[in-house]
């Protein structure tokens, strides 16, 4: 049977790619549908500046009239700039469990890519890192986060059939909250705190959603500089900021939002964590309307787990003495909230550091998800 590719066009088009994971899906307990009304706006030329910065191309795998599979792919202008060589990303790649369909989707972008001069294609990717990556090689009976890699476990056999290989790999952790403060918080109590407020540095405290939205630029800079060397980041546009700001800005919550600042009143650090909203996506399919927007609000009223998105320090500043504030004040709200449980978004395999730490405590899951590349040139 012809497998027919289609590059999205038209409303019509674009609504069958947004809505072909839920059928997909439909069924397993550990998928995370997206918000459809936030999904309509993030892939809208017109409303993200992503697409802006990079040529991009969102492609529909049909068979005999059915939807069978999709993918999107980029070229992102100010990653070039970065690399000083093209990179084809491509993500948000679906697929039934057929090589014929993944080969015709991957196949289609990479002639694209070689013909833009890309020397390799890797993904999956996003516009940007702030946005979903890596597929789920190991963990798949655990749920995600919102933010966090889902996909059924034969996609990575599609992918390596496809010709790509591991490029890099990042761990999920869920771990369980001790009852007891563990020995290295008592040693940031003791002495990294004092020794951090000796020199000047001080835990914000009393914010709310609006004091926190007058800390977005600091914010964006302190990201850029920190994320700056590591895989995969891009640099943002003032544009892209603003739209990742209004995206993801009002589900924060000021309780775990811990922010460090110098003498100056100049950032130093943020680490940020969310209240899980997981199984309130599920329970709304999809929709905040007309009972979805329920789920979520009490999602945030009563729940037993945090998730962690970023964490940051100034290059420059100490971060032995900048991390222990930003750790304390996360440990004290979890505690005053009843927290109970953990869930780390993705940190690259080789960042030992972070992954040791929460090897420390009582792992529940670990998931990896993975970067593919394939070389073109």
């Amino acid at each position: 049977m012809t497998i027919e590719i289609l590059e999205v066009r038209s409303r019509r088009d674009l609504e069958d790619w947004i809505r072909f994971p839920l059928a997909h899906y439909r069924g397993d307990a550990n998928f995370v549908p997206p918000l459809l009304r936030e999904e309509r706006e993030f892939f809208s030329p017109e409303k993200n500046p992503g697409f802006r910065v990079a040529e991009v191309r969102l492609l529909l795998a049909r068979r005999e009239g059915r939807t069978v599979g999709r993918v999107l792919g980029l070229l992102n202008r100010l990653e070039t700039e970065k690399l000083g060589f093209r990179r084809g990303r491509f993500g948000w790649f679906e697929s039934a469990d057929d090589p014929a369909i993944a080969r015709a989707l991957l196949a289609e972008l990479e002639a694209g890519f070689r013909a833009r001069g890309c020397r390799e294609m890797t993904g999956p990717h996003g516009f940007s890192d702030l946005d979903p990556e890596g597929l789920l090689v190991e963990g798949f009976a655990a749920l995600p986060t919102i933010a966090g890699s889902y996909n059924k476990p034969y996609y990575p056999r599609l992918l390596e059939g496809c010709g790509f290989v591991k490029e890099v790999d990042y761990l999920e952790t869920r771990f369980r909250l001790p009852e007891e403060t563990p020995a290295l918080i008592r040693r940031m109590e003791e002495r990294a705190a004092p020794a951090a407020r000796a020199d000047g540095l001080r835990l914000l405290t009393g914010l709310n959603k609006r004091g926190i939205r007058t800390w977005a630029g600091p914010f964006w800079e302190v990201l850029e500089e920190a994320f700056a060397p590591l895989y995969g980041v891009t640099p943002l546009s003032a544009e892209q900021k603003r739209f990742y700001e209004r995206k993801y800005f009002p589900y924060l919550d000021p309780r775990f939002v811990q922010l460090v600042v110098d003498r100056a009143n100049r950032l130093q650090g943020f680490f940020l964590g969310l209240p899980s909203l997981s199984l309130a996506f599920q329970k709304a399919r999809g929709r905040l309307l007309p009972l979805g927007w329920l789920a979520v609000a009490r999602a945030f009223r009563r729940f037993d787990t945090v998730d962690f998105y970023f964490a940051g320090v100034r290059p420059g500043a100490n971060p032995r003495k900048v991390l222990p504030l930003m750790a304390l004040g996360m440990w004290h709200s979890l505690r005053a909230a009843g927290v109970s449980f953990i869930e780390t978004n993705r940190e690259l395999e080789t960042n030992t550091l972070i992954v040791g730490i929460w090897s420390r405590f009582e792992v529940i899951n670990r998931r990896r998800t993975r970067i593919f590349r394939k070389p073109l040139s």
